[in-house]
């Protein structure tokens, strides 16, 4: 998984990839800026207290505001990285896989079907653990197994879809889950690390490619 990992940050420095950082880096930062905008918005829109009580309000839940949008823009940056992961895909492919197939073509529209989705589940997920947020060990803990699995199970599907028929796929993530979804923990933890989340879905791409081809290599020497 090291290996993988170090693999998909040697190769930052493609031309391919810098371009798909640049743009999901704009729309991604474009989108988390929106969301704190409007959250500061609605909380003094609709708070009804007044004095310091409505100051502490305010401030509480901007902070509660910011702290789930930290843990939340890995998903909203998977959905906009979605975009432009075949690009990713197809950059990481010719360098390091190119005598291996991607017979599979996954339309732009299912590919923002599919981030859409995954974010809605995360936010909604998220939401539930909210309440956990007063324990800060306890959330993050939660968080980043939660958003592991969601990112785990979304960035392998990017690289699966196109190699595999989707019921093959899926069945491929349920013999690796745990594989995978450690991968998705990394990915999320790259994801809050400031600066670097920044380009982590672009690396996170990268870095499952890996990962899968690792798996079905593994698979087909067993095979």
């Amino acid at each position: 998984m090291l290996h993988a990992l170090s693999l998909a940050f040697g190769q930052l420095g493609d031309p391919r990839i810098q371009k798909v950082i640049g743009l999901s880096v704009g729309i991604a930062l474009a989108v988390f800026v929106g969301l704190i905008a409007l959250a500061w918005y609605l909380i003094g829109a609709f708070s009804g207290l007044e004095g310091w009580w409505g100051d502490a309000a305010q401030i509480l839940g901007v902070f509660a505001t910011v702290v789930i949008a930290w843990f939340t823009f890995p998903m909203v940056a998977v959905a906009t990285a979605a975009i432009f992961s075949d690009r990713v895909i197809d950059a990481v492919m010719a360098r390091h896989y190119p005598e291996r197939p991607m017979p599979h073509e996954v339309s732009l529209a299912a590919a923002l079907l599919d981030g859409a989705k995954m974010a809605l589940i995360a936010l909604v997920a998220n939401i539930v653990i909210l309440p956990f947020l007063f324990v800060p060990p306890v959330y993050a803990a939660i968080a980043y197994t939660l958003n592991g699995y969601l990112l785990g199970r979304e960035y392998f599907e990017m690289p699966a879809f196109r190699r595999l028929a989707r019921p093959a796929a899926k069945e491929a993530f349920r013999r690796h889950r745990g594989r995978f979804v450690l991968a998705g923990v990394v990915i999320a933890i790259l994801s809050t690390i400031p600066f670097l989340n920044l380009i982590a879905p672009v690396i996170g791409i990268a870095f499952m490619v890996h990962i899968f081809e690792s798996v079905v290599n593994l698979e087909t020497r067993r095979g």
